[in-house]
């Protein structure tokens, strides 16, 4: 039986044959803007995009791990390892669910359903990203308004999107505690924005944003001052799902794609499938992913039931993209020189695996989050 459930089940068929339509054909890339916004309100006609939104304004209300779903069907498909991030940026939508006002709520849940909204979540800086109470953006009130000055990188979907989730502080000297978070419409004045040349995902999306006396009304102010660490609780737990079962999925696809190679590539009178190292690698890959599948599933029912807890969040985090890695590089070395080319698959998802080891919360700070458990009875 389906961990996530019937209704994820029918979901995930959904999501499935769109991928599978939609990307292949593009082969991961989007020629223009035009394109990605045909592609974006393609998902929404069939509720892909704000699959959680409650029925009350117009959503599926589906159950948050919809976005898990999507996650692990942008990672079984090769061409997921260029689209990058996608219509994962949709998993800041639950910043809006859980804190958001009304007229915010009314404003942009029918747009984000239409898939007329790219949603991005602006938290990292240059000289901030696994420290985030180092952030040095700022949002000064001034009358009936804030003032944001700073820079971002590093933003998924950053130089498309239409709705950005500003984390900037409004008590520099309170740390996390100052932190807030506001609601930047992507032709604000004042905003400008670049697009990163990356190592992978080259069909995406990631970019760096300056905030140069951009002016927001008061009311773009999503929830209290200082709450903006708070309130990504829901986000931070559904990110490490995210994140761990794409790494699965995509290990898998790899997995699979590298059996059929070895069974078929000859050399030296057999195929590759017959050498004992062959076997050996390919058992430990399975075996790897027999581990990660179960792994998961049993967070998901911890999920589910509330007892899932940080710890658990890192070890997701620390573990899923490490495996990755080792099935990715294994992966390389039996595909040869075939995987060297930077147009091969493998190629593509060997580079797109090498970033899910840092971003998010690099596996160095999740291991820090577990350590600094060991001292609380020193």
């Amino acid at each position: 039986m389906d961990i996530f459930g019937e209704e994820l089940a029918m979901f995930r068929d959904t999501v499935r044959k769109f991928l599978e339509r939609e990307l292949p054909r593009r082969k991961g890339m989007f020629g223009d803007d035009a394109d990605l916004r045909a592609y974006w309100q393609a998902a929404g006609a069939l509720g892909l995009v704000g699959a959680a939104i409650p029925a009350e304004y117009g959503g599926p209300g589906l159950e948050r791990l919809s976005i898990v779903i999507i996650a692990e069907e942008l990672g079984r498909l090769k061409e997921g390892a260029v689209v990058g991030a996608n219509l994962t940026s949709d998993m800041a939508t639950v910043i809006l669910i859980d804190h958001g006002s009304e007229a915010q709520k009314r404003e942009w849940f029918p747009r984000i359903l239409r898939g007329q909204v790219i949603q991005a979540l602006a938290l990292t800086e240059p000289g901030a990203g696994s420290d985030a109470g180092a952030i040095s953006t700022t949002a000064r009130r001034d009358g009936d308004g804030y003032v944001i000055n700073g820079a971002k990188c590093f933003i998924s979907n950053g130089s498309k999107a239409d709705l950005i989730y500003v984390i900037a502080k409004t008590d520099a000297a309170a740390r996390t505690r100052g932190m807030s978070t506001f609601i930047v419409p992507g032709n604000t004045p004042g905003l400008r924005r670049h697009k990163h040349a990356t190592l992978g995902y080259k069909g995406g999306d990631t970019a760096e944003l300056f905030f140069d006396d951009v002016r927001i009304p008061a009311g773009n102010l999503v929830g209290q001052e200082g709450n903006a660490f708070t309130m990504f609780d829901s986000s931070i737990t559904l990110d490490r799902f995210h994140i761990a079962s794409r790494s699965w999925a995509a290990a898998r696809t790899a997995f699979e794609m590298t059996l059929e190679h070895a069974r078929t590539r000859r050399m030296f009178g057999q195929r590759l499938i017959d050498l004992q190292n062959t076997q050996f690698r390919l058992a430990n890959i399975e075996t790897d992913l027999a581990v990660g599948r179960a792994f998961i599933d049993s967070l998901l029912v911890r999920y589910r039931d509330r007892s899932f807890t940080p710890a658990d969040g890192a070890m997701l985090k620390i573990w899923l993209p490490e495996m990755e890695g080792r099935v990715m590089d294994a992966c390389v070395q039996l595909w040869g020189g075939y995987a060297w080319m930077e147009d091969h698959p493998i190629a593509q998802m060997f580079t797109a695996a090498r970033l899910q080891r840092i971003w998010a919360g690099a596996t160095e700070l999740q291991l820090s989050v577990l350590g600094r458990r060991y001292l609380k009875d020193s």
